[in-house]
């Protein structure tokens, strides 16, 4: 299907409605851009051929949550092979890497994209674009797009050269990298844009696209990264006010318990079903999928699910989908849940595949001997679409919830305002309460410092895989990431609040290699390298510091 088709009117009604890729609408290729954007369909095919990068395996085709996001506290590798081999999550990279330059391109691809975009339909009239407001929701999605882009370059290289005109010579592509406060300066005036120009959520019939309240979220997300480290603005205020906002309009709530199941997991068994919550909006946006990789639509489907997903190697049994899941959640993120926290045994996955009679079956993890594991909360299982195909998903990623709306919140209060306010701890306990986790209280963590903690746990108990992690160690400063990643490379006995021992990293041994990542990490790691195609077209880019 596709969005900007009209869905049965039974549907926009109902809580769920199945989701489907909006990027089967046509995008044009290399035209003449004289008559390029004389129409509301030319117009919508160019916004969504913006959109498409999104789905691109440099981006969250794959690299932003498994390569370039692996190898830290809370998702290590799993084998016992490849060691030797280059990879970002093992530190023993350079600026050569396939996967770095893969999603370099990818990102700037996309810039480029919204650049002409932007560009050329700030030339047309109304009229063109079919209305005034369908003009200022077009240039908004692609300003909201352009922002999303250079936040992920912002948050894994740092400082990155900042080209905001389309690049059609050496003139235009040659560039420094520009400073951070820069980035994050174009950043925030492409989101207030959006904010002004995108459409409410309820007039959207997924969320596919970017809404205005999902860019008032980007928007507190980018003055809460920018209030972090490097740059250490005084940002806090900006960025609660725009997460109030996104509350304060009422149109996103927490997905609530469905046939017995908690909602937390709720939510993503639907997401993994291709199901699209328009009843509580607790999914913000998502970067769809489609297919299953052997139509004549492949370059749709995602490996969402697979990569990062529940090991299943029996190629033979078309009842279940193959996965490789790489990596593994650490014994760090496990005992961050507290017994009872559905959370724990979703993002953690209570199963695990054995092969019986030439079948794949489902076999529970014991429970009480397991405190770690392959993610689950993408569950391919789950993924309606047949026949299963090896390396490909339909399952969407999603980029913002209305959780971390409420975290944000709850973090920039406490910063505001000295210390926790029953406004922050309300919304810590909103989100705990939906995972039945016990409420905590201002008189438990009265302090800046002691509420700042709960809230970094809170925020890796609930968005653990979606939100980039490196950059939510970085922004607390090249220290405490250090110290987080470092963790993993030795075993080291913790005591928790109430008294309970347990172990946390990875002793050296020849089986897996989950200690890895914390014996090579080192203080360049802190951002990655600029890629070595950037440095051969672009000299005056100039490498980060380090490397």
């Amino acid at each position: 299907m596709t969005m900007i088709k009209k869905i049965l009117p039974a549907l926009l009604t109902a809580a769920m409605s199945y989701s489907c890729s909006f990027l089967d609408t046509d995008v044009y290729g290399n035209l003449n851009t004289d008559i390029l954007y004389r129409n509301e369909k030319s117009c919508t095919a160019g916004l969504y051929g913006i959109y498409d990068k999104l789905q691109s395996e440099g981006a969250y085709g794959c690299n932003l949550w498994a390569d370039l996001d692996a190898g830290t506290d809370i998702l290590v590798w799993n084998r016992g092979y490849g060691a030797n081999e280059p990879k970002i999550c093992l530190y023993n990279y350079n600026n050569t890497l396939s996967a770095l330059d893969k999603s370099w391109t990818d990102l700037y691809e996309g810039i480029n994209r919204a650049n002409d975009y932007i560009s050329l339909l700030e030339q047309r009239s109304d009229e063109e674009c079919g209305s005034a407001r369908n003009k200022s929701m077009f240039l908004g999605e692609a300003k909201a797009l352009r922002a999303l882009f250079y936040m992920n370059l912002v948050a894994f290289w740092g400082e990155v050269p900042l080209r905001t005109e389309p690049t059609q010579d050496l003139s235009v592509q040659q560039k420094p990298r520009a400073s951070q406060e820069d980035i994050y300066a174009r950043i925030i005036d492409d989101l207030l844009a959006a904010e002004a120009g995108c459409l409410p959520a309820d007039e959207l019939d997924s969320p596919g696209r970017i809404a205005k309240t999902t860019a008032q979220a980007l928007l507190a997300r980018a003055y809460m990264w920018k209030a972090g480290y490097p740059v250490y603005a005084d940002t806090w205020d900006d960025a609660l006010y725009w997460a109030r906002q996104v509350r304060d309009s009422g149109l996103h709530r927490l997905y609530r318990d469905e046939d017995g199941m908690n909602g937390y997991c709720a939510l993503f068994k639907n997401m993994c079903s291709n199901l699209y919550d328009l009843s509580y909006r607790e999914s913000m946006f998502e970067v769809e999928f489609y297919g299953n990789g052997v139509s004549d639509r492949s370059d749709e489907a995602g490996v969402v699910g697979l990569y990062l997903g529940v090991m299943q190697g029996l190629q033979t049994d078309e009842d279940v989908p193959f996965a490789y899941a790489w990596y593994d959640a650490t014994n760090y993120l496990f005992h961050l849940y507290e017994p009872g926290d559905a959370r724990r045994w979703w993002n953690i996955a209570d199963y695990r595949y054995e092969t019986v009679d030439g079948k794949a079956v489902e076999v529970p993890v014991d429970k009480e001997k397991t405190d770690d594991g392959n993610p689950g909360k993408w569950r391919a299982k789950y993924d309606p679409v047949r026949p299963w195909a090896r390396n490909n998903s339909s399952i969407n990623f999603p980029v913002m919830r209305y959780s971390d709306v409420l975290l944000m919140i709850a973090e920039c209060a406490n910063e505001v305002n000295g210390g926790p306010t029953e406004e922050a701890v309300e919304a810590v306990n909103e989100v705990r309460e939906r995972a039945g986790a016990s409420p905590v209280s201002i008189e438990a963590y009265s302090s800046v410092g002691q509420f700042r903690s709960l809230v970094r746990d809170e925020r890796t108990r609930e968005l653990c895989f979606e939100v980039p992690r490196r950059m939510e160690l970085r922004r607390f400063g090249e220290e405490y990431f250090m110290q987080q990643v470092q963790s993993m490379g030795r075993e080291e006995e913790i005591t928790d609040k109430d008294g309970r021992k347990y172990i946390v990293g990875y002793q050296q041994n020849s089986v897996n290699y989950k200690w890895l990542a914390g014996q090579n990490v080192a203080a360049r790691h802190v951002y990655f390298p600029i890629p070595q195609s950037e440095l051969n077209t672009n000299p005056t880019c100039g490498q980060n510091i380090r490397w």
